[in-house]
Parts: C-alpha cells; sequence; structure tokens
C-alpha cells in the first residue's frame, strides 16, 4: 500500500480536503463521517460496503466492479488501516455483482477481515439500516433514525457504511489521483450510453455534450435514480447540476412515451419494492395504481396521494417518489405539450 506510512488522522485529513461525500445518494460528507468515528476510539466497529445498487438507472457500482476492483480493494484496506479495531467488513453486493465477483474480491482482500455478503433483498436493501438488519437475519425494513449506523449499527455496535464508489474514491485520493469526478449512469433515449467519469459540479448539458450526445426539444430527463430521481425540461438542464442522488441520469422522449405508461412503469416498481411498513407509502402506492386503473391519474386525488407520501412516508422511498411524482406532475403540461 502507498499509504502504509500515513496515519489514520492524515488520511482523515486528505479525505476532507478532497471534500470528498458518499456516493450512494445521500451525499453526506466523507471525511468528517470518518473523523467522528475515528475521534471516539470504539474498541469494535463494523464497516460496512453499499454495493446494493437497486436504483433504477444506475450502473457506477458495477462498472467499478468489472473495471477498478484493485482499486475498489485499496480504499477498503485504507479504511481498515484508519479502523484497525474493526472486527468485520462486509462488502454487500447485489445478487448479481455477488454471483460474479464474490470469489475474485476474497483472493484480493487477503489479510483483511472481510466478508462478501449476498444481499438476499431488493431495491431496499441499499438503504443503510435495511442493509443491517438483513445482515442480521431481521425484516427487510428501515430503523427508525436516530439512533444512527455510526451510534447503533451492525449487531448493535458502532458501524460505518459507505456506498462502493466512496471507497473506490477513497484509493484515489490517497494515491493523488482522484481528480474531482464521479461516475454518472446514462440511460434511455440517447445514442451514447454507459458510465462515465466526469467533474462532480457538471451540470446535465455539459453530461450530455461529454458524452457526445445531442439534446431534443422533445426530451425530459429523470435525474438521481429511477425510483426516486426528479424530471426536468430541455431548457432546465444547461444550468442544472447532474450530481443528484446516485448521479443516474434517464433521458425519455416525450414522442414516445405518455405519463400513463411512465407511471405504471414506476409504481409497478414502487409496489414491488415496498416493505408495507407505513401507511402513507404502503396504501399511497395502491391507491395511486387504482388511480391508474380507473383512468384518474390526471385528477387532482392523485398529486394530494403523493403529497402525503411525501410529507408522511417513514424512509427514502415513499419520500423519493413523492419527490419524483411532484417534479413529473408539476412539468406533465409542458413535457406533454396540447
Amino acid at each position: 500500500m502507498q499509504n502504509n506510512k500515513r496515519s489514520p488522522i492524515e488520511i482523515i485529513d486528505l479525505i476532507k480536503k478532497a471534500n470528498l461525500v458518499g456516493r450512494g445518494g445521500a451525499g453526506y460528507p466523507t471525511g468528517p463521517k470518518w473523523e467522528e468515528m475515528w475521534k471516539k476510539n470504539h474498541k469494535k466497529i463494523y464497516i460496512i460496503v453499499n454495493g446494493s445498487e437497486g436504483e433504477p438507472g444506475t450502473a457506477k457500482d458495477g462498472y467499478i466492479l468489472k473495471n477498478h476492483l484493485d482499486e475498489l480493494i485499496e480504499g477498503i484496506r485504507i479504511a481498515y488501516l484508519v479502523f484497525p479495531n474493526t472486527l468485520k467488513i462486509y462488502v454487500y453486493l447485489r445478487k448479481d455483482y455477488f454471483d460474479s465477483y464474490h470469489k475474485i474480491i476474497e483472493e484480493k482482500s487477503q489479510g483483511l477481515p472481510l466478508i462478501v455478503f449476498r444481499e438476499p433483498g431488493g431495491y431496499l436493501c441499499g438503504e443503510n439500516t435495511v442493509l443491517i438488519n438483513s445482515i442480521e437475519g431481521r425484516r427487510f425494513e428501515p430503523r427508525r433514525k436516530p439512533p444512527y449506523c455510526s451510534e447503533v449499527g451492525l449487531w448493535g455496535e458502532p458501524t460505518i457504511v459507505n456506498n462502493l464508489e466512496t471507497f473506490f474514491r477513497i484509493g484515489q485520493i490517497i494515491k493523488g489521483e482522484y481528480k474531482n469526478t464521479r461516475y454518472y449512469s446514462l440511460s434511455g433515449e440517447v445514442d451514447n450510453k454507459g458510465v462515465f467519469d466526469l467533474p462532480v459540479d457538471a451540470t446535465m448539458g455539459e453530461v450530455f455534450r461529454l458524452t457526445n450526445n445531442k439534446l431534443k426539444n422533445t426530451y425530459f430527463i429523470q435525474v438521481g435514480g429511477g425510483a426516486s430521481g426528479k424530471y426536468f425540461l430541455p431548457s432546465e438542464i444547461i444550468k442544472e447540476k447532474a450530481s443528484i442522488g446516485t448521479a443516474a441520469i434517464i433521458v425519455y422522449d416525450s414522442t414516445k412515451i405518455n405519463l400513463i405508461d411512465l407511471m405504471k412503469e414506476k409504481l409497478d416498481f414502487l409496489l414491488a419494492e415496498n416493505c408495507g411498513k407505513c401507511t402513507p407509502c404502503r396504501e399511497g402506492v395502491f391507491r395511486l395504481i387504482e388511480l391508474v386503473k380507473e383512468g384518474k391519474i390526471l385528477e387532482q386525488e392523485a398529486i394530494d396521494v403523493i403529497e402525503n407520501m411525501l410529507n408522511s412516508s417513514f424512509c427514502g422511498l415513499g419520500v423519493g417518489a413523492g419527490e419524483s411524482f411532484t417534479s413529473l406532475w408539476r412539468k406533465k403540461d409542458q413535457i406533454w405539450k396540447k
């Protein structure tokens, strides 16, 4: 390791100076998060590398596993150097990622107290507390916060949970190779699809330009993830930041899809992935599906249900869905011009 002469606090300072934020969607600053944990000097902690990647349209973690596995392992080793009291490091992978990479990760991570864990659930397991519940064999539903994972996490012990890309970027930072970039997943009605390493402050307009994609007037764009991302018009993306959520960008063409079909697609996903814990989200999704079947999705009742999900849901699934559908609803007349 090139960083073996650096102390834990020197490593943390480098991460702070790089202004690295988590790449899993929440965007919490990584350096201060690690520093707070390090200063408490817990006798035992857990580290979890979150590679669940269940947000539709997001493909960056799979790209890293395929193309930069050594750099990812280096970032995990750095975390273990900072936190030598770590009992176990869990690399938590989506089912297909686990099947493809668990053996090679185990081989490359010799010397680390590391377990590659196969995600047993779906979309919700990407949320930190649901992820922890699933490792413990509990029901796949979120926990109330506080206490936070850094205080009471896996098996009741302090736990660091960071996205897989975050560990990859930490490896770059310590090697002096980090260039203030992040991965953007671009899909949908564009010619040049894929995962692209671009500046963290790139606008959506710059993402189109840097990936050699043309922006059409009939496009509308969902940014942040397919279940919780917000929608933008072509006129808005020139200055709008693309680094939202998981930085997944899905491009739609209003001449090829209508509002009903799009909402059906999203609602089917939310229904399948709903944990059923809280009434606003559980009943809200069910009622929206009923409104679609009744042909009433364009009426005010739909937005009332959505706003209730936004304001009252227990976890990010209902809140994210509420924000996503609200942004789509408010722009529907501009997207599908009469």
